[in-house]
């Protein structure tokens, strides 16, 4: 009787734990939704996707859903190649967001499909982004030479320690400057780090690459779909993740919990007039402008200067037809161009923070990216820290 008894504690035990841990129970309503079947198209055009799988998360009766989130509904873009990424995706939405409705959207696959020149650019020039941008390299340090200012290697591309040709160590009292070792012939040179001008006046033009332009299709043409509706909508990309270390580790780890609480508060302290919430995010912001001298003292929301990524952001009706009014064509990158439009004051555009998101931290948000450098799908046409080279795309 004692062991039943102590059985029957533990359970109710476990039970309370567990609707700690997922105060959200849930029911699936899954519904196949099949385009219509249309005339064939011209190579110029872009054929719809065939087929589409949507999925409602319905909360429990029981069950109250905070009024905020009551009307959110999310697309995920996803190439149709990707079932691997969608399957991942999908799997994270139902276990941490259990409240969200979300559908696949088939992404625009710039390595396979035509793109019309008319709504993405195929060339882009810097100069925007080099107001804002990290293009900080390497050049020689050799001052009466030939060599004096010639670029050796972006910054980030610096040997590691254990580089079996060369030696790189930074001067302790500049970190501006460095001494560089060939380890096998002892010759040795010095560089200091420098912005490359070049990039900002008078701009370089790139190529911009297959991947580039198919994401940029993808967000432009789900846009085209946000203008219609009555409500914002939250746009993530498949290599989204809830998931992941905090800011500040004594925090422990982000999770779909830790997403939703953050999300409520952001929409509460968010201006009425907002346009875009940034869920994930790196870049310039309210607490660490790169031009602007604004105070921020928000909590959950600052305000965006000029940011990147498109992993995941809220987006309303109002800015969506705005950005569709000016993207003829889309001159830049998808987060580019959307980074410029906010630098510009066009676009009310704000990031969300995590709680140990402090003025220091250069990327943040209740979102991050799964694997940005492992299993990327995209090549960045002016370099990155995936190691892309920007003189291929060179013009």
């Amino acid at each position: 009787q004692q062991q039943q008894q102590q059985q029957q504690q533990q359970q109710q035990n476990s039970e309370r734990c567990e609707r700690s841990r997922s105060p959200r129970r849930r029911t699936e309503v899954v519904h196949e939704v099949v385009t219509p079947s249309k005339p064939a198209q011209t190579d110029q055009e872009l054929q719809t996707p065939p087929k589409v799988q949507h999925s409602s998360i319905v909360p429990a009766p029981q069950v109250t859903v905070p009024l905020e989130l009551l009307h959110f509904k999310a697309y995920v873009v996803n190439l149709d190649r990707r079932a691997d990424r969608w399957a991942r995706c999908e799997a994270l939405l139902q276990k941490e967001t259990p409240w969200l409705e979300y559908e696949r959207f088939s992404a625009s696959d710039g390595s396979k499909m035509a793109i019309p020149e008319e709504e993405i650019c195929t060339v882009w020039n810097t100069r925007k982004k080099g107001n804002y941008g990290d293009y900080d390299e390497w050049v020689y340090d050799a001052p009466g030479t030939e060599r004096d200012c010639v670029p050796w290697r972006w910054k980030g591309q610096e040997p590691a320690d254990d580089d079996k040709e060369w030696n790189f160590v930074v001067d302790n009292d500049n970190c501006d400057a460095a001494l560089v070792t060939n380890k096998i012939t002892k010759n040795a040179f010095r560089v200091k780090r420098v912005f490359a001008e070049r990039y900002r006046t008078p701009g370089q033009d790139q190529k911009m690459s297959a991947g580039e332009r198919g994401c940029a299709h993808s967000h432009r043409r789900l846009w085209e779909i946000v203008a219609q509706r009555e409500q914002p909508t939250m746009i993530l990309e498949d290599d989204v993740q809830f998931c992941f270390e905090a800011s500040e580790p004594q925090l422990g780890w982000n999770d779909g919990g830790v997403f939703t609480e953050r999300l409520i508060l952001a929409l509460r302290e968010a201006p009425k007039d907002w346009e875009v919430l940034y869920l994930g995010w790196s870049g310039w912001r309210g607490g660490n402008y790169c031009i602007l001298e604004e105070k921020c003292h928000a909590k959950a929301v600052r305000k965006a200067e000029y940011v990147w990524t498109t992993v995941a952001y809220i987006i309303t009706p109002e800015a969506a037809r705005k950005l569709l009014a000016i993207a003829r064509p889309m001159d830049q990158p998808v987060d580019e161009f959307m980074a410029w439009e906010a630098s510009q004051g066009r676009l009310k555009s704000f990031v969300v923070t995590s709680e140990g998101d402090g003025d220091d931290v250069w990327a943040g948000g209740i979102a991050a990216q799964n694997d940005f450098i492992g299993d990327s799908d995209i090549q960045k046409s002016d370099g990155g820290m995936q190691g892309d080279s920007c003189d291929s795309f060179a013009v």
